[in-house]
């Protein structure tokens, strides 16, 4: 038998390695010399042929054991020779590992063996693994030693045979089952049905990837588990936090917490600049799409990630976050329910040793309260906050400028946005200016970035309305503008303001911002909604009035807690057109039905306080308001009929300047004579340009006068003559 100076040379014992392939020749030695030492025990060397027909045991083999006495049958004693070559070629690599310095990329099995804190045992089942997978040659000698030729890789019953000729002290009656652990295992090798002694060792191909170097690339886990990546120079928004998790990455080396936040971006943001600051990497593992996958799937993927995250000494970061479509029925939504908690489970489990931080949802789930998680909160960012995201993400690209139509600081308090939506809406908006061949982004098309990233779904109970109309557009009272310019102001500021002066805590409601909006039909209150929605480039939603409401109690509240849930955060501006019909007095109770009216009023009421965004609330009736809710409005606007002076300016502005008007069209007549509304006069004046360019001509007064005629009608107001007066000549 050759011994360990004829495998090792000493004088390199004190040289460093060069390569990974020099590292794993000189492992693979320690498998050669243990195997040879079991051939020759099992007398090999008086044997012309290793197998017969049939025989799985030699002659030799035999006599070998039967001429000793029973008390001395054991086929495989201790070896003191072999232990102490064993030890010495141990030794041998160690001092070459020592000298070497550095592990990866060059040590792979040290680094591996280091890295899982391997036992001599352990080390002995891998190393058996990896002279199987690295030479086929080894499949007969591997089947001789096993008494079985289609035995091509190694068992926990040779490991067991190796053992004992190594270890004089070895417990005689230990059970092989528990030899190795359960997680070495399923770290290591690929799971088998058989068990005990039979238990192959069959790398799997994250861990021979890892020990051979020929492996998928860490970052190509999967689609549901990933390394997360960013550029490094994106400055760190959330120092109190950032601070906070940076002391739990240099404190901890495992633990389980539970990060606060539903905007995943920001988490992830703070994990991966806290990680990089500490030295350590990133893994991202999504729970919601990680359900999806079958059972073996999803081992498969937490094995190949806990391997990744004990060789880089990573965190990971899992999202918890689920889609809000999920299944309807109740039996469904309790599979699904179960299925999330099994999941977390296995990954709570699996994950023990490392450090863990779950994210995904606003407050922590259930499922991990139970588990005793502690949470961590990440606050919202603030509107200073907001303003430095929206000025770094703005200018970081150079070559595209931002308008002089976008004040950044009133665009940041006005759109209380995350992080990440504001990150990806710059980014979008950017990518659009370029496919357009613009250096420019106008706060268009920010407005149209932002629509697409910031989606809000109000199903069928609301619909947008596009806002076309400005102040120049709008004809009410100066005082009332006023009014108007004073509500669009304080949101501009709202958060700033609030913030600097601690009103938010004096605030036991919401920070939004309501107006009420009354006077006769047609006298711009649509149109002023429009106004204010342009001024602060918020989207503007029309409330279905007709859909809200439900004979069925209980409805109307869960209508309108739908609403005010789908604009939560969504930076929209509700607008409840006739809203005398939500907001009515409220009634002595005299019977069911009023007790549920009342219920429903108050319930409003709340929910418009409770709001952070801007409610508009239209009506032509405003002595039906109850004053309860009208004491709870912030702004309230008289949009009355207009003057003459006010017509005048509707008639020869509604129409724009490339109208062509002929000459003598007298529209001082027309606001003296006819007391109109702001919508009649558009009305009268748009039916009869479409008249007036039916026949090809200019706009003129017998146009007018027919489209007033028609308009009059429409409205059921009899005309006389003498109303009519000089018009009467154009009919």
């Amino acid at each position: 038998m050759y011994e360990y100076d004829e495998y090792f040379d000493e004088d390199l014992k004190l040289k460093p390695y060069n390569s990974s392939e020099e590292e794993l020749s000189d492992y693979l030695k320690i498998v050669d010399m243990i195997l040879e030492n079991l051939l020759e025990h099992r007398g090999i060397q008086s044997e012309s042929r290793l197998f017969s027909k049939g025989l799985v045991i030699t002659e030799a083999e035999l006599k070998a054991y039967y001429g000793l006495p029973p008390a001395l049958r054991v086929l495989d004693q201790c070896d003191p020779l072999l232990s102490v070559s064993v030890r010495k070629a141990f030794d041998y690599i160690d001092k070459r590992t020592e000298n070497t310095g550095r592990l990866l990329p060059y040590l792979r099995i040290s680094a591996i063996r280091i890295k899982f804190e391997l036992n001599m045992t352990e080390l002995l089942a891998v190393l058996l693994s990896l002279y199987s997978y690295t030479d086929r040659r080894s499949e007969r000698i591997l089947g001789f030693l096993q008494d079985d030729i289609t035995r091509k890789e190694p068992t926990l019953g040779l490991l067991l045979t190796i053992v004992k000729r190594l270890n004089t002290g070895f417990d005689k009656t230990k059970n092989i089952y528990n030899l190795l652990n359960d997680r070495f295992l399923r770290l290591f090798f690929k799971s088998s049905e058989e068990e005990g002694a039979g238990f192959p060792f069959i790398l799997n191909e994250t861990m021979a990837g890892q020990l051979l170097g020929d492996g998928k690339e860490i970052n190509g886990i999967s689609p549901e588990a990933f390394v997360y990546e960013e550029e490094t120079d994106i400055p760190l928004f959330f120092e109190k936090e950032s601070d906070l998790i940076k002391g739990i990455l240099r404190s901890y080396e495992k633990g389980h917490f539970y990060i606060e936040n539903d905007d995943h971006d920001t988490v992830e943001h703070i994990l991966f600049n806290c990680a990089f600051q500490t030295g350590k990497r990133l893994f991202v593992l999504n729970l919601e799409k990680i359900l999806m996958e079958e059972s073996q799937k999803v081992d498969s993927i937490l094995t190949s990630l806990e391997i990744y995250m004990k060789v880089e000494q990573a965190a990971l970061g899992v999202l918890c976050r689920f889609s809000k479509n999920g299944p309807d029925s109740e039996k469904e939504k309790s599979l699904e329910k179960n299925a999330k908690e099994r999941l977390l489970k296995r990954i709570t489990d699996a994950f023990s040793q490392n450090l863990v931080f779950f994210y995904g949802e606003e407050t922590e789930p259930y499922e991990l309260s139970v588990m005793s998680i502690p949470a961590i909160n990440i606050e919202f960012p603030s509107a200073n906050k907001r303003i430095l995201i929206w000025n770094y993400f703005v200018e970081k690209d150079k070559e595209i400028q931002i308008s002089e139509d976008v004040c950044i600081p009133d665009f940041a308090d006005c759109h209380e946005l995350s992080y990440g939506k504001i990150k990806r809406i710059c980014a979008h908006a950017k990518e659009t200016a370029k496919l357009l061949g613009s250096r420019i982004i106008t706060k268009d098309l920010l407005l149209d970035s932002m629509m697409k990233i910031n989606n809000v779904d109000f199903s069928s109970l609301a619909g947008r309305v596009k806002a076309v109309y400005t102040w120049d557009d709008l004809t009410i009272a100066d005082d009332q503008a006023d009014i108007l310019r004073v509500a669009c102001n304080r949101y501009k500021v709202k958060n700033r303001v609030s913030e600097s002066l601690g009103l938010k805590k004096k605030n036991a409601y919401g920070n939004g911002v309501s107006i009420l909006l009354y006077g006769p039909p047609g006298t711009g209150k649509t149109m002023a909604a429009q106004v204010i929605a342009n001024e602060l480039s918020l989207p503007l939603y029309r409330i279905d009035i007709s859909r809200i409401f439900s004979k069925y109690i209980g409805e109307t509240e869960k209508n309108l807690s739908e609403i005010f849930n789908a604009a939560k955060g969504a930076n929209v501006i509700l607008f409840f057109d006739e809203a005398d019909a939500l907001f009515s007095k409220r009634t002595e109770i005299r019977d069911s039905n009023d007790k549920y009216s009342n219920s429903e009023t108050a319930y409003l009421l709340q929910k418009i306080e409770e709001y952070d965004g801007m409610s508009i609330l239209a009506t032509n009736y405003f002595q039906n308001f109850d004053n309860a809710f009208i004491r709870r409005i912030t702004y309230v606007a008289h949009l009355d009929s207009p003057d003459e002076e006010q017509r005048y300016l509707l008639w020869t502005t509604i129409l724009p300047a490339e109208a062509e008007i002929e000459k003598g069209t007298d529209f001082r007549f027309l606001a003296n004579q006819f007391e109109l509304s702001g919508s009649n006069i558009k009305a009268i004046l748009y039916s009869a340009a479409y008249m007036a360019g039916a026949e090809n001509k200019p706009l003129g007064m017998r146009h007018i006068a027919r489209a007033m005629q028609y308009e009059f009608k429409k409205l059921g107001r009899l005309t006389s003559s003498g109303e009519l007066g000089m018009l009467m000549g154009y009919l």
